[in-house]
């Protein structure tokens, strides 16, 4: 057989209509994630610990203590430089991430697009738009957004590197990877993939493809690059121990195959209290492009028998094909967004990989040729597949925290995409093309469409649930309470006073950014040994450390030296309380606690 040069096939020229969509599409995606955000504030412990650089002078280290624990340097450092010009409040803390879950819907709408069409394109931004696992870890000051983020554009470019033979593409590549890997320490995600898809593709198709050994060669470059920018990382590391003493704390929350149905159950569990109103959206608008692509179908099979091209007798059942692609949000709410994500993603997955033609509503280079066209998509299909099965295997296998879930959710919206693609692409035409050209008369609101808008108007109708609009502001006033309340028992500014905050980062930033510059986190309890003289001091403890062991033992030997001046009730938000060993539907609240030293 002939070998074929592959080379990324040319985009599906944009309509005007497709533009439309993409832009409201975008639009209330930004709407979702910006509304409300002045009832956020930092809370989540990594929170605290990523947002407090600003607190650290340089002689304390610049940093929460044991920050690098936690998480590489470099969402800590934009969140810093982000509070230098914005302030310590809502949008100088969380502008970081806001950006990066702002950024990933256009990204994922232009991977998709470019992957499986136009279809595939508007569909996976849809989702991602209205996605409320991201919504709610879009407005967080965490790094799981950002790693989602640089993971697609990651994939994207490897993607391209082993489509083009011009070397910008690995070294782009690598660079994505390494500021990946810089914020988050499994950035490293999007070298797995690249490698385990490259090579299923490979061996299929390894006599129409030349220099097999290129694409080794390219992978390496990316992989080499990516270390070296990640390398600054690795050697700030050598200070505390180097990254075996990071990679011994992970160890810590890795539950292995013995727990992985328990992770598993408990994610799915977590993922079900998240969903709302903007997951049900996400899907709907899924039927309704279904819809759409099966009345394309069905109009340009009508066309082929008019004009006398084959003979079928058989007709489309428009009720029915309404009801099927409806399919989709009837199991959401038997199933849940996710259970459904993952059964449309599957199914994207497996047609694109077994069942793909050419390509037939995508315009090609003249240089171009079908086949060539095939195998880029192909290409493309192997990385989803290894990518959407990878992370379904090996995220069980840790604490089921549902942040980790995010970087598996995005294979299954492109996944679901792929679906998408895959009918598109049965037909002559692209989806936005065959909107744009069609005549009134043949496209009318046809009893599959109506059937699909029918159940988008009884979702709007039902009452709403958006995770990512409750209030996140618990620790920011309780901190306002406890400064008030010291200086009530003082009879002077609480300035004077000195805080010790144990294992509450997040109200150790918030008394801080409250102005309280005499505030320092404890891991023990020496400062008893050097209490300054007429100076009020103050010891301060939550929900962390009521469950450590370790504290009860030593606070119980020291427990004479502390008088208790308040208790305050916090009430966790959701986001918090999933990440707790057991969770409820209901809210829960826990005490903080307000000693003062004798």
């Amino acid at each position: 057989m002939p070998q074929i040069k592959i080379t990324e096939q040319e985009s599906t020229p944009f309509t005007r209509l497709e533009i439309i969509a993409v832009v409201v599409v975008f639009l209330l995606g930004c709407f979702f994630r910006c509304l409300f955000l002045s009832e956020t504030a930092i809370e989540h412990f990594d929170e605290g610990v990523y947002a407090s650089n600003l607190w650290f002078s340089p002689e304390q280290g610049a940093e929460y203590p044991g920050r690098y624990f936690y998480a590489p340097p470099f969402l800590p450092f934009l969140i810093e430089w982000s509070m230098v010009f914005l302030g310590s409040g809502s949008w100088g803390t969380f502008l970081p991430s806001l950006l990066f879950g702002i950024l990933t819907v256009p990204l994922i709408w232009w991977v998709a697009r470019n992957w499986f069409g136009p279809a595939a394109g508007l569909v996976a931004m849809s989702l991602a738009s209205f996605s409320d696992l991201h919504l709610v870890y879009s407005r967080t000051a965490l790094t799981d957004v950002a790693l989602g983020f640089f993971l697609v554009l990651s994939v994207y470019l490897i993607w391209k590197s082993y489509l083009s033979r011009d070397w910008k593409w690995p070294v782009l590549a690598g660079v994505t990877v390494g500021a990946g890997w810089a914020t988050k320490y499994n950035g490293w995600l999007p070298l797995a993939v690249g490698l385990s898809g490259m090579v299923p593709w490979l061996f299929i198709y390894r006599r129409e493809l030349s220099s097999k050994s290129s694409y080794f060669i390219r992978w390496g470059v990316v992989a080499c690059i990516a270390f070296l920018v990640w390398l600054p990382v690795l050697m700030g590391l050598q200070k505390w121990g180097g990254y075996a003493v990071v990679a011994a704390n992970h160890s810590r929350y890795v539950v292995g195959f013995s727990g992985w149905l328990d992770s598993f159950s408990r994610q799915v569990k977590n993922h079900e209290l998240l969903e709302g109103t903007p997951g049900y959206i996400g899907i709907a608008l899924v039927c309704l492009m279904l819809c759409l692509l099966f009345h394309m179908m069905k109009v340009q099979k009508q066309v082929a028998i008019d004009r006398g091209s084959k003979s079928d007798r058989s007709t489309w059942n428009a009720m029915l094909i309404g009801v099927l692609a409806g399919l989709p949000l009837i199991g959401v709410y038997l199933l849940g967004v996710s259970p459904v994500l993952g059964i449309l993603g599957s199914l994207g997955i497996l047609l694109q990989l077994f069942f793909a033609g050419n390509r037939t509503g995508q315009k090609q280079r003249e240089s171009d040729s079908p086949e060539s066209d095939s195998l880029s998509r192909s290409l493309a299909a192997w990385l989803l597949a290894a990518w959407f099965v990878g992370l379904f295997l090996a995220t069980p296998l840790y604490y089921p925290y549902p942040r980790l879930t995010i970087p598996w959710t995005i294979s299954a919206w492109l996944g679901t995409a792929a679906l998408a693609g895959w009918i598109e692409q049965r037909g002559t035409n692209s989806l936005f093309r065959f909107l744009s050209d069609s005549d009134k008369e043949r496209f009318s609101f046809t009893p599959e469409i109506s059937v699909s808008i029918t159940l988008i108007i009884a979702l709007c109708l039902l009452p709403w649930s958006v995770a990512a609009w409750q209030p996140r502001n618990g620790l920011a006033v309780i901190s306002q309470n406890v400064l008030s309340d010291i200086r009530a028992e003082t009879d002077a500014g609480s300035s004077d006073s000195i805080l010790y905050i144990y294992a509450e980062p997040g109200l150790f930033f918030n008394l801080n950014a409250q102005g309280h510059s005499l505030t320092g986190p404890v891991a023990d309890f020496q400062f008893l040994k050097t209490l300054p003289p007429g100076v009020p001091v103050y010891l301060l403890t939550g929900p962390h450390a009521a469950a450590d062991a370790d504290f009860q033992k030593k606070f119980n030997q020291v427990r004479d030296r502390f008088d208790l001046v308040k208790s305050y009730d916090y009430s966790p938000s959701l986001l918090v309380r999933l990440n707790q060993a057991h969770v409820s539907n209901g809210s829960e609240t826990e005490p903080i606690l307000l000693y003062r030293t004798k």
